[in-house]
């Protein structure tokens, strides 16, 4: 069997058997299973034009390990999946995906290219509800920007120099290749941060409408912890990292049952923003995998919560080998898929 008949597999497989960042915080208590329930997180996703040239950015900026190319250069396109396609809702397109690791760390970010559909490129702004930056915990921001900007990196930060945050770290933000935000963030302290390596860790930021419909729908529909709520604060470390000098904010954040990630949520005020409209093949998507028990009853729940089940359909839908779930829109338009286990429901192998 080809490696290629494997792809789809492998990736949703090791997306089962391990938890994203971040480090040294405890795990929430996972909620009761009988009607559905979230057990963890899985891999953060982009979606891009090229994976080839954004798996390059990553190993060329932040050392990130990456599947070698063959020898014809371009990486293959996975055999067709009608399963992945229902999932997905992208009838008929070509696909192929590749994660990208820091090595000594549970860092991993995947970058999917999805063709042959109709999509477009949304221009991302970072007060827009839905837009995902991927925060990036660092040992030396300064180096590492260095890096990044050499590898294709864009500054935004005005200035092009880390704003000093409230708790004495620094970062700075930047749009990688795709025109996505990444934050580089150099921690005041960095316990229990691996002996090597650029990149420490991770978390995302999740730019929200309302943070209230937010938090309700995670923490009530999904069973996150949300804590550390604030009023709109004029937060200066946030302006000088976003140039937006007339802003106001108000943050959380939220940690799936079962997960080391920390989610940030900022809403932002007194600045244009309007909420991302998003298919997920889009270029400027993204999403995040949760690991789920009873599928099929979380899927219902959410329904009933009012978001939108992308997935053909409206349901969970079964994928080889053995797997079933739904891609989902949280209140932002930030996608969400939630997969399990299931006994016999898709015993084939993708492309076979």
């Amino acid at each position: 069997m080809s490696r290629l008949s494997y792809a789809f597999a492998a990736v949703v497989l090791s997306a089962l058997c391990g938890h994203s960042t971040v480090s040294g915080q405890a795990p929430a208590t996972p909620t009761d299973s009988s009607g559905g329930a979230v057990i963890g997180t899985g891999t953060f996703t982009g979606f891009v034009e090229n994976m080839d040239r954004s798996l390059a950015f990553y190993h060329d900026a932040f050392g990130m390990d990456v599947p070698a190319p063959p020898a014809s250069g371009a990486r293959p396109y996975n055999p067709p999946n009608p399963q992945l396609f229902k999932w997905f809702d992208i009838a008929g397109a070509r696909e192929r995906h590749q994660s990208a690791r820091v090595p000594g760390s549970r860092v991993t970010v995947e970058l999917m290219e999805i063709q042959d559909v109709d999509h477009k490129t949304i221009p991302l702004r970072i007060q827009d509800p839905g837009a995902a930056t991927l925060v990036l915990m660092v040992r030396d921001v300064d180096a590492t920007l260095l890096r990044a900007t050499q590898a294709g990196a864009s500054i935004v930060t005005p200035g092009r120099k880390p704003a000093v945050l409230s708790d004495g770290g620094r970062a700075i933000l930047l749009r990688d290749v795709d025109g996505r935000f990444i934050e580089l963030r150099q921690p005041a302290t960095a316990t229990g941060a691996p002996a090597t390596g650029d990149v420490l860790d991770m978390r995302l930021l999740l730019t929200v409408n309302e943070m209230s419909e937010t938090t309700r729908f995670y923490r009530d529909v999904l069973g996150f912890i949300v804590e550390g709520e604030t009023g709109f604060t004029a937060d200066k470390p946030t302006r000088q990292l976003t140039g937006l000098g007339k802003t106001e904010v108000k943050r959380s954040r939220m940690q799936a049952p079962g997960s080391m990630l920390w989610i940030d949520l900022v809403e932002f005020k007194g600045v244009d923003r309007k909420p991302l409209q998003m298919r997920i093949q889009d270029r400027g998507a993204a999403r995040l995998q949760l690991r789920a028990q009873n599928i099929d009853a979380l899927v219902d729940r959410i329904k009933r919560a009012g978001a939108k089940v992308v997935s053909e359909g409206g349901v969970a839908v079964a994928i080889p080998p053995n797997l079933k779930g739904a891609v989902v829109a949280d209140p932002n338009n930030f996608f969400l898929t939630p997969f399990a286990p299931c006994d016999g429901c898709a015993p084939g192998i993708p492309g076979r």
